[in-house]
């Protein structure tokens, strides 16, 4: 059984990662950010991840030595208000898609 980890997306735009041996590191910039905070916290033990992400929920279950690559690595990461109105107006899934597709 491996470890179950929360990265959590808040209103004011930063990141939180839960569920380490250590107490939840918070205001990480970036998605990207979290995972590999988490991935060298855990030292790359198996882990659920739950990403959550207004009501968006996803979950990913990485074996030992985390080999799924959640991000595709040195692509820069839009934030959510740089992507204008279009984004309040479409389903909560519809944007974290679309918002996921630009990291590549």
């Amino acid at each position: 059984m491996g470890l179950l980890l929360q990265i959590v997306h808040d209103r004011a735009g930063s990141w939180t990662v839960h569920g380490l041996p250590t107490r939840p590191i918070a205001q990480l910039a970036s998605l990207s950010e979290g995972i590999d905070y988490a991935r060298r916290e855990c030292a790359e033990a198996p882990a659920t991840i739950e990403l959550l992400i207004g009501d968006f929920y996803a979950v990913i279950h990485q074996e030992q030595g985390w080999p799924r690559e959640v991000l595709s690595p040195g692509i820069e990461q839009p934030s959510l208000e740089l992507l204008g109105a279009q984004v309040k107006d479409r389903p909560i899934s519809i944007r974290f898609r679309d918002w996921f597709r630009r990291w590549g």
